[in-house]
């Protein structure tokens, strides 16, 4: 059977195992030094930022992400994914835009509705 995450590089299936788990322990491990993150209006950079982001998030929402699609562009993968938790209107479509590094970390994470 296929599964949307088979075709993902391994950084983005680090980063929503991870979320899923709330574990921010190894975020230095698939973000890299000078990554961004823009969600809700906000924006963080590098992975310390991005691991508070992460604990924050989890903290706030519960959130467990069900990845339903994924599109390959140039540069950049788009996943479509369900995100439950504990948030007005959940669950709820999200749409994130990963773009790698040439080391194959995330560069940079969009995520908007």
């Amino acid at each position: 059977m296929f599964h949307p995450t088979s075709i993902l590089a391994p950084a983005i299936v680090e980063y929503i195992n991870a979320a899923n788990a709330r574990d921010t322990s190894r975020v230095g491990s698939f973000f890299a030094e000078d990554a961004h993150v823009f969600d809700e209006g906000r924006h963080q950079v590098g992975p310390q930022a991005i691991a508070d982001w992460m604990q924050d998030t989890a903290q706030r929402y519960q959130p467990r992400v069900e990845v339903l699609g994924v599109q390959q562009r140039t540069g950049k993968v788009l996943v479509q994914g369900l995100i439950s938790g504990t948030f007005p209107g959940s669950p709820l479509e999200l749409r994130y835009t990963f773009r790698l590094n040439e080391q194959g970390k995330i560069a940079r994470l969009d995520i908007s509705v």
